[in-house]
């Protein structure tokens, strides 16, 4: 039912991708790959695919430069870059040219599990099958089955994962889904016990977490990845969070704790 496109210019890479996970799971039945800036253009345009996985770098060639260029030829693909570098400019590059999410080499299957789920259901308007409903992890705020929720709460949380480093809001998801705001934060506190707004923190913290544990960006700069504008706020929230302060999480005499320092 859906094309996918990989893009690497290692082709054992491609490889490795193509096999990573059981794409029928998530309705991909016809799967391409290209090792060059070139071929991943001719492909493209005669392949449409529907969902496309660009490394950054293609021998000279950037891979955000591909995607603004296969956008701007009117394709309507979903991109996702694949990348060996931990750089926020190469991430800022990727969004503004299009990408939806930017994943680390070597691809973390649960990751590139989570890219799938909100780009089949809220982008291709698809749906998964049972075989990936059952492989899909818990969810990592309310440790439960998504498949023990709503179709609306589903919805939401998929939205948070899409957004959540941008300003978000239950009144803009309800926008986006055409209905009442009041409504869906209904339907969302029944079935998880938490607001929204709760919600979105927690998430926002635990991807916090993942990045001060497994890059070396700085804490201010990992507070704006994940959607906070006000410093003080994010080590508020992260301490109320999890009992202890982002600083704990580098040694005594990394930049970010001092950073830390300065700020209280």
């Amino acid at each position: 039912m859906y094309r996918l496109l990989i893009v690497d210019d290692e082709k054992d890479i491609c490889e490795n991708v193509r096999y990573l996970l059981n794409w029928a799971d998530y309705g991909f039945t016809s799967i391409m790959t290209a090792t060059s800036y070139a071929e991943a253009v001719n492909l493209a345009v005669d392949f449409q695919p529907h969902v496309a996985l660009v490394d950054i770098k293609l021998g000279s060639y950037w891979g955000y430069d591909l995607v603004t260029h296969l956008r701007s030829l009117g394709l309507k693909t979903i991109f996702c870059m694949i990348s060996g570098f931990e750089d926020v400019q190469y991430l800022r590059r990727s969004m503004q040219a299009g990408s939806s999410d930017y994943l680390l080499k070597p691809i973390n299957t649960v990751e590139l599990r989570r890219f799938l789920d909100r780009t089949v259901v809220n982008d291709l308007k698809g749906h998964l099958t049972d075989d990936g409903l059952q492989q899909q992890e818990l969810d990592p705020v309310l440790k439960v089955p998504y498949k023990s929720l709503s179709k609306i709460t589903n919805k939401i949380i998929l939205a948070v994962k899409a957004d959540y480093r941008n300003a978000l809001s239950l009144t803009s998801i309800a926008d986006s889904f055409r209905m009442s705001g009041k409504y869906i934060g209904r339907i969302f506190l029944k079935d998880t016990g938490m607001k929204f707004s709760d919600y979105l923190m927690a998430y926002r913290m635990l991807e916090a977490k993942h990045l001060i544990l497994n890059t070396q960006e700085k804490i201010s700069v990992i507070a704006n990845m994940v959607g906070y504008t006000q410093l003080n706020y994010f080590y508020i929230h992260f301490k109320n969070y999890f009992g202890f302060s982002p600083g704990v999480l580098r040694s005594s005499d990394n930049e970010d704790s001092q950073i830390e320092e300065e700020v209280h």
